[in-house]
């Protein structure tokens, strides 16, 4: 598949995020805090420099915006929306469950995505019509339409740890046949555009964790909304993403207590 100059740009600097990646990884790092427990390390902070530096040495007119450093240039018509290490508790734990995302922003809709996972060596791509790719392989939300037989995955936001999620989390997993928590919802939303779960469903999240995994759902065929059905939600505080519509709606239920 050849893909645009975008999309070509925000893989080269995935990649070149993914190495700095693995340069600190199972290294000494310097943590920080943002909250009582959510770090942020030199890891995430160099990934984030070099990736911008990529973009902007390409399109120096484009915005930006990022986890680290407080950088966000929403106004203009062109945002690149980074998270330089989506999954950083697992990183500094030496688990190898976490990614680079990349989705470039044109005014309202999302046109380019990158999951970069470099430790699998596995890059989703997305495309806005021109689907979604993992490692050079067009992918598919799975065919799976019965709950009892679907995948879930979910997280737990650091601020947010609230009755309600645990509820979620609960009722959710009597009606399905599984449900995992991996901690990065970059790699959930890539998983269930390529098949791996048929649904994924988490409140707290930010732009930048979503943002390509959005677009990767979409164009493998996947749906996605907020808990309460509104499909533009890269800026909400709730999100549902399924592989159909039957599965979609019936957790839409549980999350808002109409099961």
């Amino acid at each position: 598949m050849k893909f645009s100059s975008f999309t070509n740009t925000a893989l080269a600097a995935a990649k070149k995020g993914g190495e700095v990646l693995l340069k600190h990884y199972n290294g000494e790092l310097n943590v920080e805090y943002k909250g009582e427990i959510d770090p942020v390390t030199q890891a995430d902070k160099e990934s984030q420099k070099a990736m911008i530096k990529i973009i902007k040495d390409i399109f120096p007119e484009h915005g930006v915006l990022a986890e680290e450093d407080g950088v966000s240039e929403l106004d203009n018509d062109y945002c690149w929306i980074i998270d330089p290490l989506d999954g950083t508790v697992n990183f500094l734990h030496g688990l190898p469950i976490f990614a680079i995302s990349i989705g470039l922003k044109y005014k309202k809709e999302i046109i380019t995505g990158v999951v970069y996972s470099p430790i699998l060596n596995e890059i989703f791509i997305a495309e806005r019509g021109k689907g979604a790719w993992l490692n050079g392989k067009k992918v598919k939300v799975s065919q799976i339409k019965e709950n009892i037989r679907s995948l879930g995955v979910t997280g737990v936001p650091y601020s947010l740890r609230e009755n309600k999620i645990l509820k979620n989390f609960e009722n959710i997993t009597v009606k399905v046949q599984g449900v995992r928590r991996l901690g990065s919802a970059a790699l959930d939303l890539a998983y269930v555009a390529c098949g791996r779960f048929e649904f994924f469903w988490e409140q707290g999240l930010k732009a930048w964790d979503i943002a390509a995994g959005i677009l990767l759902v979409k164009e493998a065929g996947g749906m996605i909304s907020d808990y309460y059905g509104k499909k533009d939600c890269l800026f909400e505080n709730t999100m549902l993403a399924a592989n159909n519509l039957k599965i979609h709606e019936e957790i839409l239920k549980v999350v808002n207590d109409k099961q």
